[in-house]
């Protein structure tokens, strides 16, 4: 197997660091199951170990199964019988049940993701607080009512195994999954040595740090390919180290609502695959995204598990070499998957009743316009979008809209490869417009009149760019989800981004679209202090500052002095081969971005030299805590 694997893997490793490992049971197997290879252009030394990110969710949906097995936890039971001082600012939270925390329809809001992920520090905070955070929330939705993927719930399903079972859950992990399964690789920040991880690498070549991930059950477990791959072993038919053959099953149906998701599990992303699916082989797969990556695939009845991990790429990248790999074993069984292609599609004009879907579609991020020119394609443009773009898609047979680049006029429009197609869907009385295999994807909208003062002052921040401030010096958060950017249009009255305005500082999300898109949010609320202007999120945990109220770094600035929960932030303008001597304290980093925002520099990066060249533009960030201070030389 050696030989198909090695091609799998070639061309895909460039810029990352990955392992994986592959558990089967072949006839003619020419290798021992429980193989576990290396791939190298990044070397992983012997007893690294990465975060396995959302494949973590596995781990405390097995905990929670072996609760039910003992009879101890009931699936459909609401979460309050375990979590006594489980409590929202919104009574419908009764009614979650723990089936809907672990099939992602629960309804909550989505992430909590202040302090999630922390550069080299432990720190039991996120743990703690998650209960009161909770206490000041809302949910988006019915308990219920539709899937959503959603990290917090599988936080509360963590709190929910320690409440039940008496021990902390790192506790319950090791000696009662970690250890009938001789997983030796496998902890939490809790019980693994942090020296042993592997760094990010993040921009394709910046290199920092490792990651400790603090919200253990939603992403946090760390481990290696050969684990993981054993721990799926123990989804295997007739396995039952772990658990019963009937919570296996129940793991494994289709827990799909209302046609939001395609195939949802208790745990798992997707539990019908379909090119698997039509020759009656089930297919189980979970993946997970954080400052590194994993994909888990388990074939139950044919005995065959596939694990790989990656620092850099992503989970899709590791799920391709994962379904790869695990055709190279069943084809060792004697069973060929067969992946068609997918036909050219036959494009043809847009039908007459397309013409009463045009309007606005907005999620969360953007609000877009989408009209049918001539009635020869559809074109999608910005309206209120960080990012400018204007996308053509023509009609196909199949009813599906493709996008397609070239000059439509002329004839001489194709595909664009790969096929990115989009279709229109009504459902409860809304317009969608969705992806065929993520499900919606932005919901018809109508502007909104509000009074002119409301309009002008959003109107006023319409452009501007806010930076995250209150992240600890050792959130990961500085390195990608550092800003937002407020956009309103004459075209979409009344709208923000994706948001309505309520009133002068306050915008709300107020159509939920099924499945994905609607994901993680939060209402959107502006505050001043001190004389400066803060743009919150408050169920993600984000408070952010005007770039209005950001200074230039200029020559004069020699210290920079910190204060807790508040980074100071500092536009570069002009900089010329200028180069910064930096005295960064204890509990304090600095990050250098380019105009695109892109690293240039981090506290935390690795195999970075005493001095700091500055990008003729971009934004440099100060954070710590009160009482230090950075130093600043030329």
């Amino acid at each position: 197997m050696t030989k198909e694997i090695r091609k799998i893997c070639g061309g895909m490793l460039t810029g990352l660091a990955l392992c994986f490992s592959v558990s089967s049971i072949l006839a003619n197997a020419e290798e021992p199951a429980g193989e576990s290879t290396v791939a190298d252009p990044c070397a992983v030394p012997d007893g690294s170990v990465l975060n396995i990110a959302s494949v973590s969710k596995m781990y405390v949906t097995a905990a929670v199964m072996q609760l039910v097995d003992a009879g101890k936890v009931k699936l459909d039971a609401p979460v309050t019988d375990y979590i006594l001082d489980f409590q929202m600012a919104d009574e419908r939270y009764k009614d979650i049940t723990v089936r809907m925390l672990l099939n992602h329809s629960s309804g909550l809001m989505g992430s909590s993701y202040e302090g999630a992920f922390l550069f080299e520090e432990k720190s039991s905070d996120y743990h703690d607080t998650f209960l009161q955070k909770l206490k000041r929330q809302h949910l988006k939705a019915d308990p219920g009512a539709f899937n959503c993927y959603c990290n917090d719930g599988f936080t509360l399903l963590e709190i929910l195994v320690e409440r039940v079972s008496g021990l902390s859950f790192t506790e319950y992990i090791k000696e009662n999954i970690s250890a009938p399964l001789s997983l030796d690789h496998t902890g939490t920040l809790w019980d693994t040595d942090l020296d042993r991880l592997i760094p990010v690498y993040i921009n394709g070549n910046v290199k920092l740090k490792p990651a400790v991930p603090q919200l253990i059950a939603t992403g946090g477990i760390m481990s290696d390919a050969e684990d993981v791959c054993r721990f799926g072993t123990a989804f295997f038919t007739g396995n039952d180290i772990l658990f019963s053959e009937e919570a296996k099953c129940e793991m494994s149906e289709n827990n799909n609502t209302d046609g939001s998701q395609p195939a949802f599990g208790l745990g798992w992303d997707n539990v019908e695959k379909e090119d698997y699916k039509n020759v009656g082989v089930k297919v189980l797969s979970k993946g997970g995204d954080a400052m590194q990556h994993a994909n888990l695939l388990v074939a139950p009845d044919q005995k065959i598990s596939v694990a790989v991990l990656s620092s850099g790429g992503s989970s899709s990248n590791c799920e391709e070499i994962c379904l790869d790999l695990l055709d190279v074993a069943l084809s060792g069984q004697g069973i060929d998957i067969v992946h068609p292609e997918k036909d050219k599609p036959e494009l043809i004009p847009v039908p007459d009743e397309f013409a009463g879907f045009e309007g606005l579609y907005a999620n969360t991020e953007k609000t877009m316009s989408i009209s049918f020119p001539d009635k020869q394609y559809m074109l999608a443009r910005s309206v209120t979008s960080e990012n400018e773009f204007e996308t053509q898609f023509m009609y196909a047979a199949d009813g599906t809209f493709v996008e397609v680049s070239g000059d439509v006029s002329s004839g001489k429009a194709i595909p664009v490869q790969p096929l990115n197609a989009y279709m229109f869907e009504e459902k409860n009385g809304q317009m969608y417009l969705s992806h065929p295999e993520m499900g919606g994807m932005l919901i018809k909208v109508e502007g909104k009149q509000v009074d002119e003062s409301v309009q002008k002052a959003w109107d006023q921040r319409n452009g501007a760019y806010y930076y995250l401030v209150n992240a600890s010096a050792s959130d990961t958060s500085y390195t990608d989800n550092n800003r937002m950017k407020m956009c309103t249009s004459v075209e979409a009255p009344g709208m923000v981004n994706g948001y309505v305005m309520q009133d002068e500082d306050h915008a709300v999300y107020e159509k939920l679209i099924p499945g994905t898109a609607s994901r993680d949010i939060s209402d959107l609320r502006m505050e001043i202090a001190d004389g400066k202007e803060y743009a919150c999120l408050d169920d993600l945990g984000f408070r952010l500052i005007s770039e209005k109220d950001i200074p230039v770094f200029t020559d004069d600035v020699t210290e920079v002095a910190l204060k807790s929960g508040e980074a100071s932030w500092f536009k570069i303008d002009g900089a010329k081969d200028v180069t910064l001597r930096l005295d960064v304290p204890e509990n304090a980093a600095v990050y250098v971005y380019d105009k695109y925002m892109n690293i240039k520099y981090s506290s935390y990066m690795i195999g970075y030299g005493t001095g700091v060249p500055l990008p003729e533009y971009g934004m440099i960030v100060f954070i710590g805590e009160s009482g230090s201070t950075v130093n600043v030389g030329r």
